[in-house]
C-alpha cells in the first residue's frame, strides 16, 4: 500500500518531532544505502561516503539535486584506505536538508571532464525532508 504524498509529509513532520532530540542530527549513508528513502528533518545533515580512487580521476559528483530542499556542503573529502601511493578509498560528501519535500538525489561517478559520457556507476536515494517542531 502506497501513502500519498501530502500524508506522507506529514506524519514525516510528526515523526520528525518525535523521534528526533533537539537540535541537529547527522545521517550517515553508505553504498549499501543505495535505493533507499531517507527521512530527515530541515537543519539535519546528510553525509555520503562511497568508495573511489582519485587517482584514477574518477570522483563522485551529485548529478540530481532538489536546491531548494538541500544544499551541499563544501566540496567532498577524499579518505584513503592505505597509505600507498593510488590507493582507493572513501569520497565523503556533506549535505545539509534546508526546506522540506521529497526529492530524488542521484551521485554519478565519472570523470569530470567526461560530463556528455555514462557514469561508471551511479547512487540514487529518495529523501523526505520534514520540518521540526519547535
Amino acid at each position: 500500500m502506497s501513502i500519498p504524498y501530502p500524508l506522507a509529509l506529514a506524519l514525516l513532520v510528526c515523526a520528525c518531532a518525535a523521534a528526533k532530540p533537539p537540535g541537529k542530527s547527522v545521517t550517515l549513508l553508505t553504498e549499501a544505502d543505495a535505493g533507499r528513502t531517507v527521512e530527515l528533518c530541515v537543519g539535519d545533515t546528510l553525509t555520503i561516503s562511497l568508495p573511489g580512487n582519485l587517482g584514477t580521476g574518477y570522483e563522485w559528483q551529485v548529478g540530481v539535486v532538489d536546491k531548494t530542499i538541500l544544499r551541499s556542503r563544501g566540496q567532498a573529502e577524499f579518505t584513503p584506505s592505505g597509505s600507498a601511493p593510488g590507493s582507493g578509498g572513501n569520497l565523503v560528501l556533506h549535505f545539509e536538508a534546508i526546506g522540506q519535500g521529497r526529492m530524488g538525489l542521484t551521485l554519478h561517478y565519472r570523470r569530470p571532464f567526461a560530463k556528455t559520457t555514462t557514469p561508471a556507476r551511479r547512487f540514487d536515494v529518495t529523501l523526505l525532508v520534514g520540518t521540526p517542531a519547535a
